[in-house]
């Protein structure tokens, strides 16, 4: 289930413009970048370089891209069976599902020690959410309300990781489809309203997400490859579309 569960979450990848990020600043470079003096190898991006080390340049700084327009991906709706299912494999596990209402599903796998998972589905109409933990001393906690159809899919890989994940629901799917490969990361995401969707990736260790959507028809893809990236806190509201991608 676990390569299932990674399936889709990284089939819904979308394509990332491979556009290099440019340093702005109001501060001029001494010499020529591009040429032979004492300013080679100063400026932005050029022949290769990439950029200077100083606040002003490019150089050993995160690389942060930026996508306004990406396509959008397919979150599928809940069944309509009632369910609840709890897997843990290792010591000292905790976890708890509760449901109310009808046409509600909750799946959740463990595997490790001392994993800690909170599932709490509530109000009239369609919820989902399938959790796997694999590692030591992770912890997820995901409400969903309704009304209508809600989705989650969700997956922790390593130790220590933690996510934090809140879906209002309006009338049509909210979406989220999360996953940390590697150690001490942190993902919180608050939805609501109707037809919000996020994909978030994290693929390394000491890394921090925060992402809040409000309003309906958003939509968010943000993937983070290194370690200790910063947290860039994203917020949107009403019918906006981003995608990021960050790395080392």
């Amino acid at each position: 289930m676990n390569r299932l569960l990674a399936s889709a979450i990284l089939t819904a990848a979308l394509a990332i413009a491979s556009v290099p990020a440019h340093a702005g600043t109001d501060k001029d470079t001494p010499g020529g970048p591009c040429v032979t003096g004492p300013g080679l190898g100063t400026g932005n991006p050029c022949g290769g370089n990439s950029g200077n080390p100083s606040l002003e340049g490019n150089a050993d700084h995160e690389k942060i891209r930026y996508d306004h327009h990406p396509d959008p991906f397919h979150v599928d709706r809940p069944g309509n069976d009632h369910g609840a299912y709890i897997t843990q494999i290792g010591d000292t596990h905790v976890a708890t599902i509760t449901q109310a209402a009808n046409t509600q599903y909750a799946r959740i796998r463990q595997e490790g020690a001392g994993d800690h998972a909170d599932v709490a589905q509530a109000g009239a109409g369609a919820h989902y959410a399938a959790i796997d933990q694999n590692g030591d001393g992770n912890a997820l906690d995901l409400v969903q309300f309704g009304p209508s159809a809600q989705v989650a899919l969700l997956r922790q890989d390593g130790s220590g990781n933690s996510m934090l994940l809140d879906q209002q629901g309006g009338n049509v799917s909210s979406g989220v489809a999360a996953m940390q490969l590697g150690n001490d990361n942190t993902m919180a995401l608050a939805q609501s309203g109707s037809d919000n969707q996020a994909r978030l990736i994290q693929d390394g260790s000491g890394n921090a997400m925060t992402a809040t959507q409000t309003g309906g028809n958003n939509q968010l893809a943000w993937t983070q490859t290194g370690d200790n990236l910063s947290d860039l806190a994203i917020s949107q509201s009403g019918g906006q579309a981003l995608q990021v991608t960050q790395g080392r």
